[in-house]
């Protein structure tokens, strides 16, 4: 397989340009005829044949626009040159949940670290004792 020069594929950018233009026309006129509670969570749509496929959030607002289908069906088919037949909805996955990566740890004073072992010592024996011993050594060290 030989190397292909960048303009061997100057029809492809072109083509798929205008397809990106085509759906993001066909998704201004689906925003323009949506209610107004709708709009930011219609995300996309995708044009097959005779079938318009329309992605939103959450199944909440997937039912809710299914009640606008038709109004949907008539404004793309009357402003664009597509011949819808069939409106589908479809929910896009949740964003995953993201963790905070800063994630402040607060550690008590050396004087709280100090008293919590001066608080065990003045314990006897027992479980109490052990695990203040064990938390005030922990402190510590994270404290440095």
């Amino acid at each position: 397989m030989s190397f292909k020069n960048a303009s061997s594929f100057s029809r492809i950018p072109t083509t798929i340009q205008l397809h990106v233009a085509k759906h993001q026309r066909i998704l201004r006129i689906i925003l323009s005829v949506s209610p107004a509670l709708l709009k930011p969570h219609i995300k996309d749509c995708v044009i097959n044949e005779e079938s318009l496929m329309i992605y939103v959030s959450s199944a909440v607002w997937a039912s809710q626009l299914r009640f606008c289908s038709a109004q949907i069906q008539t404004a793309v088919n009357t402003q664009s040159k597509e011949k819808i037949k069939k409106i589908r909805v479809r929910v896009l996955a949740p964003d995953p949940f993201k963790v905070d990566k800063k994630s402040r740890k607060i550690i008590p004073s050396a004087e709280n670290i100090e008293s919590l072992r001066n608080n065990a010592d003045a314990l006897s024996e027992g479980k109490l004792k052990n695990a203040l011993l064990r938390l005030s050594n922990t402190l510590l060290k994270l404290n440095k």
